[in-house]
């Protein structure tokens, strides 16, 4: 059973630098364009959609993975978002300023989880080099 699991790690990693070398050259590109479909959503859209939050946050996930962002690069730009509601409800935007703070969560959620995984890893390979 364990030989089998490590086979399957082993598949799983080349997956996925398979997968990173074929975005690799493209990935301003995905970050670009997951920067400007969030502001354009924030700002522009006058509906909230379950699937256009996921579709960017799937492409924010697979940009900082190819750009190796640390977890630190999610939680920032989720506190830029929550800091940016106060403002947008003094002004009266209510509305943006409930979809920034969907953002907001939504980028805190996944700073924390890959901070979380961050740390795992890094116990791993303490306990490896023991």
């Amino acid at each position: 059973m364990v030989k089998f699991i490590k086979i399957i790690k082993t598949k799983i990693r080349s997956l996925f630098a398979l997968i990173k070398g074929k975005l690799g050259p493209f990935r301003y590109y995905l970050l670009a364009f997951t920067a400007l479909g969030i502001f354009v959503d924030t700002f522009f859209f006058d509906f909230t959609s379950d699937l256009v939050i996921l579709f960017f946050i799937f492409l924010w996930i697979m940009a900082s993975w190819l750009f190796s962002f640390e977890g630190r690069v999610s939680v920032g730009v989720g506190l830029g978002f929550l800091v940016l509601c106060p403002f947008l409800l003094i002004f009266k935007a209510d509305f943006i300023a409930e979809k920034a703070a969907v953002w907001a969560y939504m980028f805190l959620l996944v700073g924390v989880v890959h901070e979380i995984i961050e740390f795992r890893e890094e116990r791993t390979q303490e306990a490896n080099t023991k």
